[in-house]
């Protein structure tokens, strides 16, 4: 004769032990083939949905559409030594972008890589970035740099026209210098600037190179700071730190 169930519902503690078991070897079944995770669905259908204004995994912040400057000095410089500094909210963290934006500037302006230095990530001075991620530095940023550069150009030879009152077509550029062949005369771009802004915006249809026109895009120079960081002399963003900065560890 069999003994009563207990007031718990199971006929022996073995019962419970076996169900506890089972339960407990489901709930830590990770290891799902196709067959199990069909037989697990049911043939049903997964939906997932994120509401409006879901926060970006990217950066922790929502995402904002946000229209970028179209003012050439929100993006480069010309000094009246000629140096030429060119600001992005991209950071370095090793991907060399700092060379390859430096070249795409240079082909368009017309001028040695080695005359660019590139304000990265510095929110006081760089127009609002989203930030460096999934690998969008060459197919977005590179094309901006690259309009802006073309147009830097184009009023530097308004500008080298006007004084020399000759016509534009005349001038040619390279080197980091406009030149006015037929009057064997060269300005550079620190004499045509003088150090002041260029403040015209950038056209909604920039002339930019072609592919097939490129003399520096596209070829191997020579690592933009690479002497720096190479002897650990190059600070990174890690490198730097904020008067009360606290640190945090996930």
């Amino acid at each position: 004769m069999s003994s009563p169930p207990s007031e718990s519902g199971f006929d022996s503690d073995l019962d419970r032990e076996l169900l506890d078991h089972e339960i407990s070897r489901r709930l830590h079944w990770f290891d799902v083939d196709r067959r199990k995770f069909l037989q697990l669905l049911g043939g049903g259908l997964l939906v997932c949905a994120a509401p409006r204004g879901v926060r970006a995994q990217e950066s922790g912040r929502a995402r904002v559409d946000r229209e970028l400057p179209k003012q050439m000095s929100a993006w480069i410089h010309i000094g009246r030594d000629g140096k030429v500094t060119v600001f992005t909210g991209k950071v370095e963290v090793g991907q060399n972008i700092r060379t390859s934006l430096a070249q795409h500037v240079a082909e368009e302006l017309r001028c040695p890589v080695e005359s660019i230095a590139m304000v990265m990530g510095d929110t006081e001075r760089v127009p609002w970035d989203a930030g460096t991620f999934g690998s969008r530095t060459t197919p977005t940023m590179a094309p901006q740099l690259r309009a802006v550069a073309a147009a830097a150009r184009e009023q530097l030879l308004d500008m080298a026209a006007e004084h020399w009152d000759v016509d534009k077509a005349s001038l040619t550029v390279a080197g980091g210098k406009i030149t006015d062949a037929s009057h064997k005369r060269e300005k550079t771009f620190g004499d045509i600037t003088a150090g002041q802004s260029l403040v015209k915006n950038v056209p909604a249809e920039p002339r930019v190179s072609g592919p097939r026109e490129w003399k520096v895009a596209g070829t191997s120079v020579r690592k933009v700071n690479g002497p720096d960081i190479v002897t650990g002399r190059h600070l990174y963003t890690w490198d730097f730190t904020r008067p009360g900065m606290l640190h945090g560890k996930v």
